[in-house]
């Protein structure tokens, strides 16, 4: 642990007993985060989908039926599955993604469209934000879809859950905070993407400089409207030029409308609200909600005009038998309307357990009883299937939602 430093305060030339303590501080942090994911990634220290799934579970994420899948390994379209020693059939993450490339099963849009934007946003702390980015990202790429996770939020919550250190990005590499701030000569933001453990999801990771971007883009506040313009439109820029690359990219903001909030709404093509059902947190996003409409304003007055394909409000980590929540949600409902999902995300000790080590429900195994980490998991399918439906509307070559129906060779057609 760190040591206590008992001096007092140092003269000029050397650093404060408040500088020299908060990074005494930081450094013990780091320690204790490291060890922390040892624990959790053991051997590795590295984060590795250790994700297996029998026939019927892969069947039912590929689209297709058991008995399609074992046609196809007798005929020797398929690779014969692994096994286990009491010789049960199971298949990972990427024969998956194998499986869908033989059947030709095309989940997300047609080439030649452009991914769907959707920036999870609300002001208010503690809502969620962060946490249901990490686990949509994850349930979209269990089901083959191809996801960009931009962090534009300085704390890094989202890029400590898909194990990138933020601290380990130097200022001088080619970061989403070198690519937003005007001051830099870095124009390729393809060169800020990450690869992640999950083999269809990449991240552009929050960094250290990210802070100073919001800085140097707030500065062009004093150099003309072409200038300030080309500040809110930075993200959409670099965005359009992968936006072909991917099915849905999902931006976690930072928690404030300032340059960086303002980039991020720009950029969006919708926006996905997460509402904890609490007097305080129903409050605060009717501020929220205010807020957004006149930055909206703000944005087409200075040429960059924005129109959502949907704004959808998520009731998150919903406590049933709390005192009042109920009574919230069904508030809720009455004021969102059709607004609303239906489904709110239940709060779980499964999803905190899973948090707590780096790693979102999908990546898991039960923390206690089964039924109740199957229960969480469902609750979490139906939200995120309901959000996934508004997207696919997106698409013109999807634009009906999903419906599932068994034709006569065994595929279920999304």
């Amino acid at each position: 642990m760190f040591e206590i430093l008992e001096s007092g305060r140092s003269g000029s030339s050397m650093p404060s007993y408040t500088v020299k303590t908060l990074r005494a501080l930081t450094r013990s942090c780091e320690d204790m985060r490291d060890r922390v994911k040892q624990i959790a990634f053991e051997p590795e220290n590295t984060k590795v989908l250790n994700l297996t799934f029998g026939p019927g579970i892969a069947a039912e994420l590929v689209g297709r039926s058991v008995e399609a899948i074992r046609q196809a390994e007798k005929d020797g379209r398929l690779p014969q599955p692994k096994q286990l020693g009491n010789a049960r059939r199971y298949y990972t993450i990427d024969d998956l993604t194998h499986i869908r490339k033989v059947f030709g099963i095309e989940v997300g849009k047609a080439s030649d469209e452009d991914a769907v934007v959707v920036a999870v946003q609300n002001f208010k702390g503690g809502v969620g934000k962060s946490t249901i980015t990490k686990h949509f990202a994850d349930y979209l790429a269990l089901h083959g879809y191809r996801v960009l996770v931009v962090d534009c939020d300085p704390q890094a919550s989202t890029t400590t859950m898909f194990d990138i250190q933020p601290e380990s990005l130097l200022d001088d590499e080619c970061t989403l905070g070198e690519f937003l701030s005007p001051r830099s000569t870095f124009d390729e933001f393809p060169k800020a993407i990450h690869d992640t453990a999950w083999p269809t999801t990449k991240i552009v990771p929050s960094s250290l400089g990210l802070q100073d971007a919001e800085w140097d883009l707030t500065s062009t506040l004093t150099e003309g409207s072409q200038a300030v313009r080309e500040s809110l439109q930075r993200l959409r820029i670099g965005l359009q030029t992968v936006i072909k690359d991917f099915d849905v990219i999902l931006l976690d903001p930072p928690p404030a409308m300032g340059f960086l909030g303002l980039n991020v709404m720009a950029a969006a093509s919708g926006i996905l609200i997460p509402v904890p059902a609490r007097q305080l947190d129903y409050l605060s996003t009717i501020h929220f909600m205010e807020t957004i409409a006149e930055n909206l304003e703000i944005l087409d007055s200075h040429g960059t005009p924005v129109d959502y394909g949907f704004i959808r409000i998520v009731c998150s980590a919903f406590n049933p038998g709390k005192p009042g929540e109920h009574e919230m949600l069904q508030m809720m409902q009455a004021t969102y309307a059709n607004f609303l999902l239906s489904q709110p995300i239940l709060s779980s000790e499964e999803i905190k357990n899973a948090t707590q080590a780096f790693r979102s429900i999908y990546e898991s195994k039960p923390s206690a009883a089964t039924a109740t980490y199957q229960r969480c998991r469902d609750n979490l399918d139906s939200v995120f299937g309901e959000a996934l439906q508004q997207i696919r509307q997106q698409w013109p070559s999807k634009n009906l939602a999903m419906q599932r129906t068994t034709d006569d060779s065994g595929s279920i057609a999304a």
